[in-house]
């Protein structure tokens, strides 16, 4: 196997991952208001799940460090499907926190686990073609992958609807194919991702000192080298805005087209236009970093300060064609500097540390998501969602700053 056939594997996976994620995105929070909560209770159960995302993502990225990448992985798939069951069955609050508790871990336990593995088996194999252009291919496949889930997710309900499916709301279709196709990929995983066997210490003490010891070091080198410390300040708010822009989209479109005769299936294609949009911006990232001479973070700067821009002009849409314009255009610049932020992020991190890296920084952009969640939530209830997302947006802007600290050259972390 070469990098390129690596690459296709990884990402054909990755787009099943994703597929599967992407049926529940366009209905999630309407299954929260189909249960009878107001936005501030669904940013409660948000809170919890991405706060045990965030509590878990630290010490269960060393896990995988240590353990087995694809073990760990398997392992998500089924508290995900737990996860699933638990939604399915919830009727009350306490019930879709204990679910929002079980998905969010899931979460936890995959995050950095195959992307660690994608990297470090990239480097191993012999091939021409650079990582960078590896995770542009990848990105396009998972958002091809988002996007035709997300088209299945929206279109689901209003077939329960014309099917007169005998189902408790129109939305437990997409919750029960999730969980089946769960299942569907972890027999496929076993098949797709081949790891050598993880080396397994002697005691269960020695086990937890290590994976102790091993996150509070890389946690220190996140925080003093000089690109990924920039990196984590700037994925705060990163967080902050991807859960703001996740959460309330669904409520502030239904309000636009509220008593316009469009169904559910306009929220499936908007999202699946989003992906899509998000593969291009992925494509469009190469030649794109070749306009700023291949320096990572002020294609970073540009991106992400232009977003903000386009976000508080999302804030203020008030019909359908204006607000898929600025929302698409939004998540657009918005994700153009992920890759950067990939090659940054691994080019910066000793394999041995690579998943619990890649955990710290899933962590912190949940850390994000909370207090988005917590204190965003309180916002729109009272006072709106246009003011929640305009906040949002002058400081993405104003962050963006960040990225012009950081250093052009590489510097490798020591041990």
């Amino acid at each position: 196997m070469d990098r390129n056939a690596l690459t296709l594997r990884y990402g054909f996976h990755q787009a099943l991952h994703w597929l599967i994620v992407g049926i529940a995105i366009p209905v999630l929070v309407l299954i929260f208001q189909s249960r009878g909560l107001n936005l501030q209770k669904i940013g409660l159960v948000m809170a919890v799940w991405v706060g045990s995302t965030a509590a878990l993502e630290i010490p269960l990225g060393g896990v995988a460090d240590k353990y087995g990448r694809r073990n760990t992985y398997l392992f998500s798939l089924l508290v995900n499907v737990s996860g699933c069951i638990t939604l399915y069955f919830a009727t009350d609050l306490k019930l879709l926190l204990c679910a929002a508790f079980l998905l969010g871990s899931a979460r936890a336990i995959y995050s950095g686990t195959l992307d660690a593995w994608f990297y470090d088996s990239f480097q191993s194999l012999p091939g021409e073609q650079a990582f960078y252009n590896a995770v542009a291919k990848v990105n396009v496949m998972v958002t091809i992958g988002l996007a035709a889930g997300s088209l299945i997710g929206g279109l689901l309900p209003d077939y329960v609807t014309r099917a007169s499916l005998e189902v408790g709301t129109v939305y437990d279709l997409n919750i029960i194919l999730v969980g089946l196709a769960n299942l569907m990929l972890f027999t496929l995983t076993l098949f797709i991702i081949n790891e050598k066997s993880a080396s397994q210490p002697t005691s269960v003490d020695s086990k937890s000192n290590n994976l102790v010891r091993h996150s509070i070091n890389v946690i220190k080198k996140s925080f003093t080298h000089p690109v990924l410390k920039r990196l984590m300040q700037t994925t705060l708010v990163y967080g902050m805005v991807l859960s703001s822009a996740e959460n309330f989209w669904q409520p502030y479109l239904s309000e636009i087209v509220n008593n316009t005769g469009y169904g559910v299936a306009v929220f499936g294609v908007i999202s699946a236009l989003y992906f899509l949009m998000s593969a291009a911006s992925s494509l469009v990232s190469v030649p794109l970093l070749r306009l700023f001479d291949d320096s990572h973070k002020m294609l970073m700067f540009a991106t992400r300060g232009l977003s903000g821009l386009v976000f508080v002009a999302l804030a203020f849409s008030d019909n359908l064609y204006s607000f898929t314009f600025y929302y698409l255009t939004f998540f657009f610049l918005f994700t153009v500097g992920n890759n950067s932020e990939s090659v940054l992020l691994n080019d910066n991190t000793q394999e041995s540390d690579r998943s619990t890296m890649l955990s710290i920084s899933s962590f912190i952009v949940t850390c994000g998501a909370v207090i988005a969640s917590l204190l965003l939530s309180y916002v729109s209830e009272h006072y709106g969602i246009t003011i929640n997302w305009v906040m949002c947006g002058m400081l993405l802007t104003i962050t963006s700053v960040l990225f012009v600290f950081i250093p052009e050259k590489n510097t490798a972390v020591k041990a």
